[in-house]
């Protein structure tokens, strides 16, 4: 027997609870319905296969307009296909890597755009034998593909979750949704990652957009999809969350509704006005629309890094006055979500705290519109030397601050301007706003006691909601349960109090409702007030048409009159007139431009015609303009920058040409014309220095004159400015009558002193030797002088030399002392050089 006494039995009963209490996760996790576990799930990759759609047809679109774009392609001819029948057999099968390279790019290509929505950055690295090596990345955000996106997996949360969730519940599948969104974008982007065929020689590494950007912007994405996909169950008892989000939802509409209009205003352009434009429209649409959206709330796009020194455009400039008409409907659409505020609140009752809130939702928008509108490239190249760098384009860093300033502008026209007009709306039109923008959870009266059927309203005032008369006005929204309202009922005259719904007890609150339960109707405007308003309005229209009308035409002022394109349509009909000056006054240009002058240019033949001023471009306080003429025949073309100088009045811009439309000239000329003038048209320009004489020159043909010294000229030559090829113009310098003849001349007296010499040796330069048996003295007598020819080089180098040879006799006493005469022939070479203006011997 055991010595241990026996164990009672347990009576049957419930489980204990003490589990149970200690695994508050447990017990969250299977406080989620299973039709949320799977709307979070559906939701999820619903939404990135809706992205991946919508990539693949935009990179197909993308495709297909650039091939229709770029024309017909030939395909050769037939007689190419051989003899023996069909080639194809010839060709070969494509390999293998060939195929799956193929493969890669067709189905990666789309996953990889769906991985650059969700904030990621496609980047890629390779070598190339020899070269070296580098890598490089993108980073932007294709619009289109995020909003599909987010778009199904809000509309597939909305129609699949239950609605039993607290907030608890829903934090969770939301952080579901989004878990599921990174590894569904993080597996598909690794996985079809862009791959290339070998090469020998070349390694190019697989090119994907995953990343800590895309992990964690997925992640963030599919999170706030599912969370704010019915944002009401976020709010609770906390109406300034309410009030935030409602804010939100305005501001949401508000950026939509432009962003929808000018997309589709885009489309229309780049199809009708410029069809260049398509080919980027099917990726770059929404992009494109977020930039244009951002100037019209007076923002600013622009570019930074990259090595070159950041520059940005606005409305105000480097935009173009068209862009104005945006501001318009940024303008209008922001009064608009003022009164859209108003409706969402529904109380004239105003918080210190909506003076803040406002500014920051509509900068927190802004700030989603700069992450949309910008795209970010770095890259490094290593090889014989190291390069790198990294830059960004799209919407400039300050816009936010701007869209905060427009929100604080949406808070006065909510504030101020809304309870005077809404209640002249009619109920119907704020009804219909209400339901597109919803309404906050606004302070709940308990109606007092009132007859049965009230009071029909006045002729001209708007319909109330709430009245009990079902047949006379719609049906007010329902509102949230408050507590019981502290008006007396005896005096239906006095204001409603009500609290608000989580304030302490005790502490009233003035409700007064747009329209609604409690909202008084509006007393009948008398006709003077009627006027009054009347007027104010078309007064209010009109200062508004006209101070857009006249930005808008400023800003076309900007452009065509007091723009850059005038400037250089100016500069170039002065130089294609010979009028030089005004072309100066027009430019700023440094040294070396003598030939820049109305003498010289008038007297060039060819100046340039049909002038066209093409595409200006504007970057900042820089203008690129791009310029044809017909110069020989032949078409030109040219670049022109200009950059401004200052502006008068605040809008009239003045631009002055820093390249002008010109050409380096390079006239080189031998040592011997150091110094020597250069002319032009009769003009002196310059002289040879160093051997070469430079300046800019317009267009044209030129006559140049280069002079020379006693014995040496350059000469006349036509230099062509303008053509394809640099102008250039080497000059040989000719030698003069005077050379000449002081050439021969000193040849002569040569010969005439080696004639009165009785011993002539090898260093004497004489052109001929004494006998070589003299004994003694010689006598030479010069019977006939050669005939010469002189010649010179660029160098100064002259060179005399006989054409017919010369006779010379000898008289002298041979070494057994009989007396010798001879005769002899001799020829002339002999160098010489000018020095200090007279000729010597060369060497």
């Amino acid at each position: 027997m055991s010595d241990q006494s026996p164990v009672p039995p347990v009576p049957p009963g419930p489980p204990s609870a003490a589990p149970a209490a200690s695994d508050p996760l447990g017990r969250l996790l299977r406080a989620v319905p299973g039709r949320d576990w799977v709307a979070a799930v559906v939701a999820a990759v619903g939404g990135w296969v809706a992205a991946y759609i919508v990539a693949a047809i935009s990179l197909f679109l993308t495709v297909a307009v650039a091939a229709a774009g770029s024309g017909p392609v030939s395909t050769g001819s037939s007689s190419g296909l051989g003899t023996g029948g069909s080639d194809l057999g010839s060709a070969g099968a494509p390999d293998v890597q060939s195929l799956l390279s193929g493969v890669s790019v067709l189905l990666g290509s789309p996953a990889q755009l769906v991985a650059l929505a969700d904030l990621g950055r496609l980047h890629g690295s390779g070598s190339i034998l020899l070269l070296g090596s580098g890598s490089g990345s993108v980073g932007v955000v294709p619009v289109l593909v995020l909003a599909a996106q987010v778009v199904l997996a809000v509309v597939l949360t909305r129609r699949i979750r239950s609605r039993v969730l607290a907030l608890p519940q829903l934090v969770v599948t939301a952080v579901v949704a989004g878990l599921v969104t990174t590894a569904v974008t993080t597996l598909a982007g690794l996985v079809l990652a862009i791959r290339f065929p070998a090469v020998s020689g070349v390694q190019i590494d697989p090119v994907h957009a995953v990343g800590i950007g895309s992990v964690l912007g997925s992640f963030v994405i599919g999170t706030l999809a599912v969370l704010l996909a019915r944002p009401s169950l976020l709010v609770g008892r906390s109406t300034s969350v309410a009030r935030a989000l409602g804010a939100l939802r305005v501001a949401a509409w508000q950026l939509g509704g432009l962003l929808v209009l000018l997309a589709l205003v885009l489309v229309v352009v780049a199809l009708v006005v410029q069809p260049s434009w398509g080919a980027a429209l099917p990726l770059l649409l929404g992009n494109t629309a977020v930039a244009l959206t951002a100037l019209g709330f007076l923002g600013g796009v622009g570019t930074s890094g990259l090595g070159a020194a950041g520059s940005d455009a606005s409305v105000f400039a480097g935009a173009g006055g068209w862009t104005w008409l945006v501001v318009l409907l940024v303008v209008v659409s922001s009064f608009a979500a003022g009164l859209a505020l108003a409706v969402r609140r529904n109380d004239r009752v105003r918080t210190t705290l909506d003076w803040v809130a406002t500014p920051v939702v509509w900068f927190v928008a802004g700030l989603v519109l700069f992450v949309l509108g910008t795209g970010v490239v770095s890259y490094q190249v290593s090889g014989s030397s190291a390069v790198g760098g990294s830059g960004s384009v799209g919407v400039t860093p300050w816009t936010p601050v701007v869209f905060a300033l427009w929100g604080g502008v949406i808070e006065v026209v909510a504030r101020y301007v809304a309870p005077v007009l809404l209640p002249r709306l009619g109920g119907g039109v704020l009804l219909r706003t209400a339901r597109v923008v919803g309404t906050d959870p606004v302070l709940a009266p308990v109606p007092a006691p009132v007859p049965a059927r009230p009071t029909a309203p006045a002729d001209g005032a708007a319909p109330v909601w709430g009245v009990p008369d079902d047949a006379a006005a719609p049906a007010a929204p329902a509102a949230p349960a408050a507590p019981a309202a502290t008006a007396d009922p005896s005096q239906p005259d006095q204001p409603v109090q009500s609290v608000q719904p989580g304030a302490p007890v005790g502490q009233p609150h003035p409700s007064q409702p747009f329209v609604g339960q409690g909202a008084p109707a509006p007393a009948p405007m008398s006709p003077r007030a009627k006027k009054v308003l009347v007027r104010s309005l078309v007064a209010g229209g009109a200062v508004v048409v006209v101070v857009v009308a006249g930005a808008i035409t400023t800003g076309v002022l900007r452009t065509t009159v007091w723009g850059p394109g005038p400037t250089a349509r100016s500069y170039v009909d002065a130089i294609a007139q010979g009028d030089a000056d005004t072309a100066a006054s027009l430019s700023e240009v440094t040294g070396d431009a003598s030939m820049l002058d109305s003498a010289v240019l008038q007297s060039a033949k060819d100046r340039p015609t049909d002038v066209r001023v093409g595409r200006v471009s504007t970057s900042g306080d820089t203008a690129y303009a791009n310029v044809t003429f017909r110069q020989s025949d032949a078409q030109r073309s040219g670049q022109i920058v200009l950059e401004r100088t200052g502006t008068s009045f605040l809008v009239k811009d003045e631009w002055r040409v820093t390249e002008p439309l010109t050409d380096r000239v390079t006239i080189t000329a031998g040592t011997v014309l150091e110094g020597a003038d250069v002319t032009i048209g009769g003009k002196k320009v310059g002289e040879i220095e160093n051997g070469a004489f430079t300046s800019l020159a317009y267009p044209g043909s030129y006559q140049v004159e280069v002079g020379g010294t006693e014995y040496f000229t350059g000469g006349t030559e036509t230099l062509r400015v303008g053509s394809s090829s640099s102008p250039y113009a080497d000059f040989e310098a000719k030698p003069t009558k005077e050379l000449e003849t002081d050439a021969e001349q000193y040849v002569s007296d040569l010969i005439d002193d080696c004639a009165a010499k009785t011993d002539i040796s090898y260093a004497d330069g004489c052109p001929w030797y004494g006998p070589y048996d003299a004994d003694g003295a010689v006598q030479y007598d010069v019977r006939s002088k050669p005939d010469l020819e002189v010649q010179s080089s660029g160098g100064g180098l002259v060179e005399v030399t006989s054409t017919a040879d010369g006779r010379i006799g000898y008289s002298y006493t041979d070494y057994f002392g009989d007396a010798q005469k001879s005769e002899d022939t001799f020829d002339v070479d002999v160098y010489l050089k000018v020095e200090d203006g007279k000729l010597v011997p060369a060497y």
